[in-house]
């Protein structure tokens, strides 16, 4: 059905002269890629049979097997900017929050950079990893609470799965990625910890 729908529209660019039509569909890979398209059959007066969004869903098997071939290195960089709501863990007043990020292997533990007695810090930092997709680990982020005296306590969890950004043409045409607000769990409680 694929090989006919592109040859229709190649003989209707061959028909109105359009010189150097190419129909690659290595082009539904990406947002970027899809817009191309659109302007490339912009002269054809074809857009408004959403010929683009068809041929992605019908190469989508095949785009997502290829993506799932290539392996590509790159480094994912998670900015973390503040908490709301943290639940304490200290007797008789707030936590003392910090985070711990994990990534596979790699580890960062900001443990020395703890914020006293707040609920709602405020951490304004970013950490870097560098991985391969396809294969990208679970990133996990726990919200944790120092104790000078006794071992620290977790407040909260959150899970991230790259891979299912990565591997979704919409999230990966965002130049600027929208903020996300992650709800933290404890495996005590089914109740949102901040």
């Amino acid at each position: 059905m694929i090989d006919r729908l592109v040859a229709s529209l190649t003989q209707l660019a061959k028909n109105r002269n359009m010189e150097d039509f190419d129909m690659n569909l290595d082009m539904l890979e990406t947002m970027e890629g899809r817009k191309e398209m659109k302007n490339m059959l912009e002269p054809l007066s074809v857009n408004h049979l959403n010929i683009v969004e068809k041929l992605a869903d019908i190469e989508s098997d095949v785009i997502l097997k290829r993506m799932l071939l290539r392996k590509s290195k790159m480094i994912v960089r998670v900015y973390m900017v503040e908490g709301f709501d943290l639940a304490s863990r200290d007797l008789g007043g707030f936590s003392d929050p910090y985070l711990i990020l994990k990534l596979g292997r790699n580890k960062f533990d900001d443990r020395k950079n703890y914020v006293l007695d707040e609920p709602a810090p405020k951490f304004m930092k970013y950490f870097e990893f560098e991985t391969t997709f396809p294969g990208c680990p679970m990133l996990f982020i726990d919200a944790m609470d120092f104790d000078l005296l006794f071992s620290d306590d977790l407040i909260g969890s959150t899970r991230v799965d790259l891979e299912d950004r990565y591997f979704l043409p919409e999230w990966r045409a965002l130049q600027d990625k929208t903020v996300e607000y992650r709800k933290l769990y404890h495996p005590s409680s089914a109740v949102s910890q901040g």
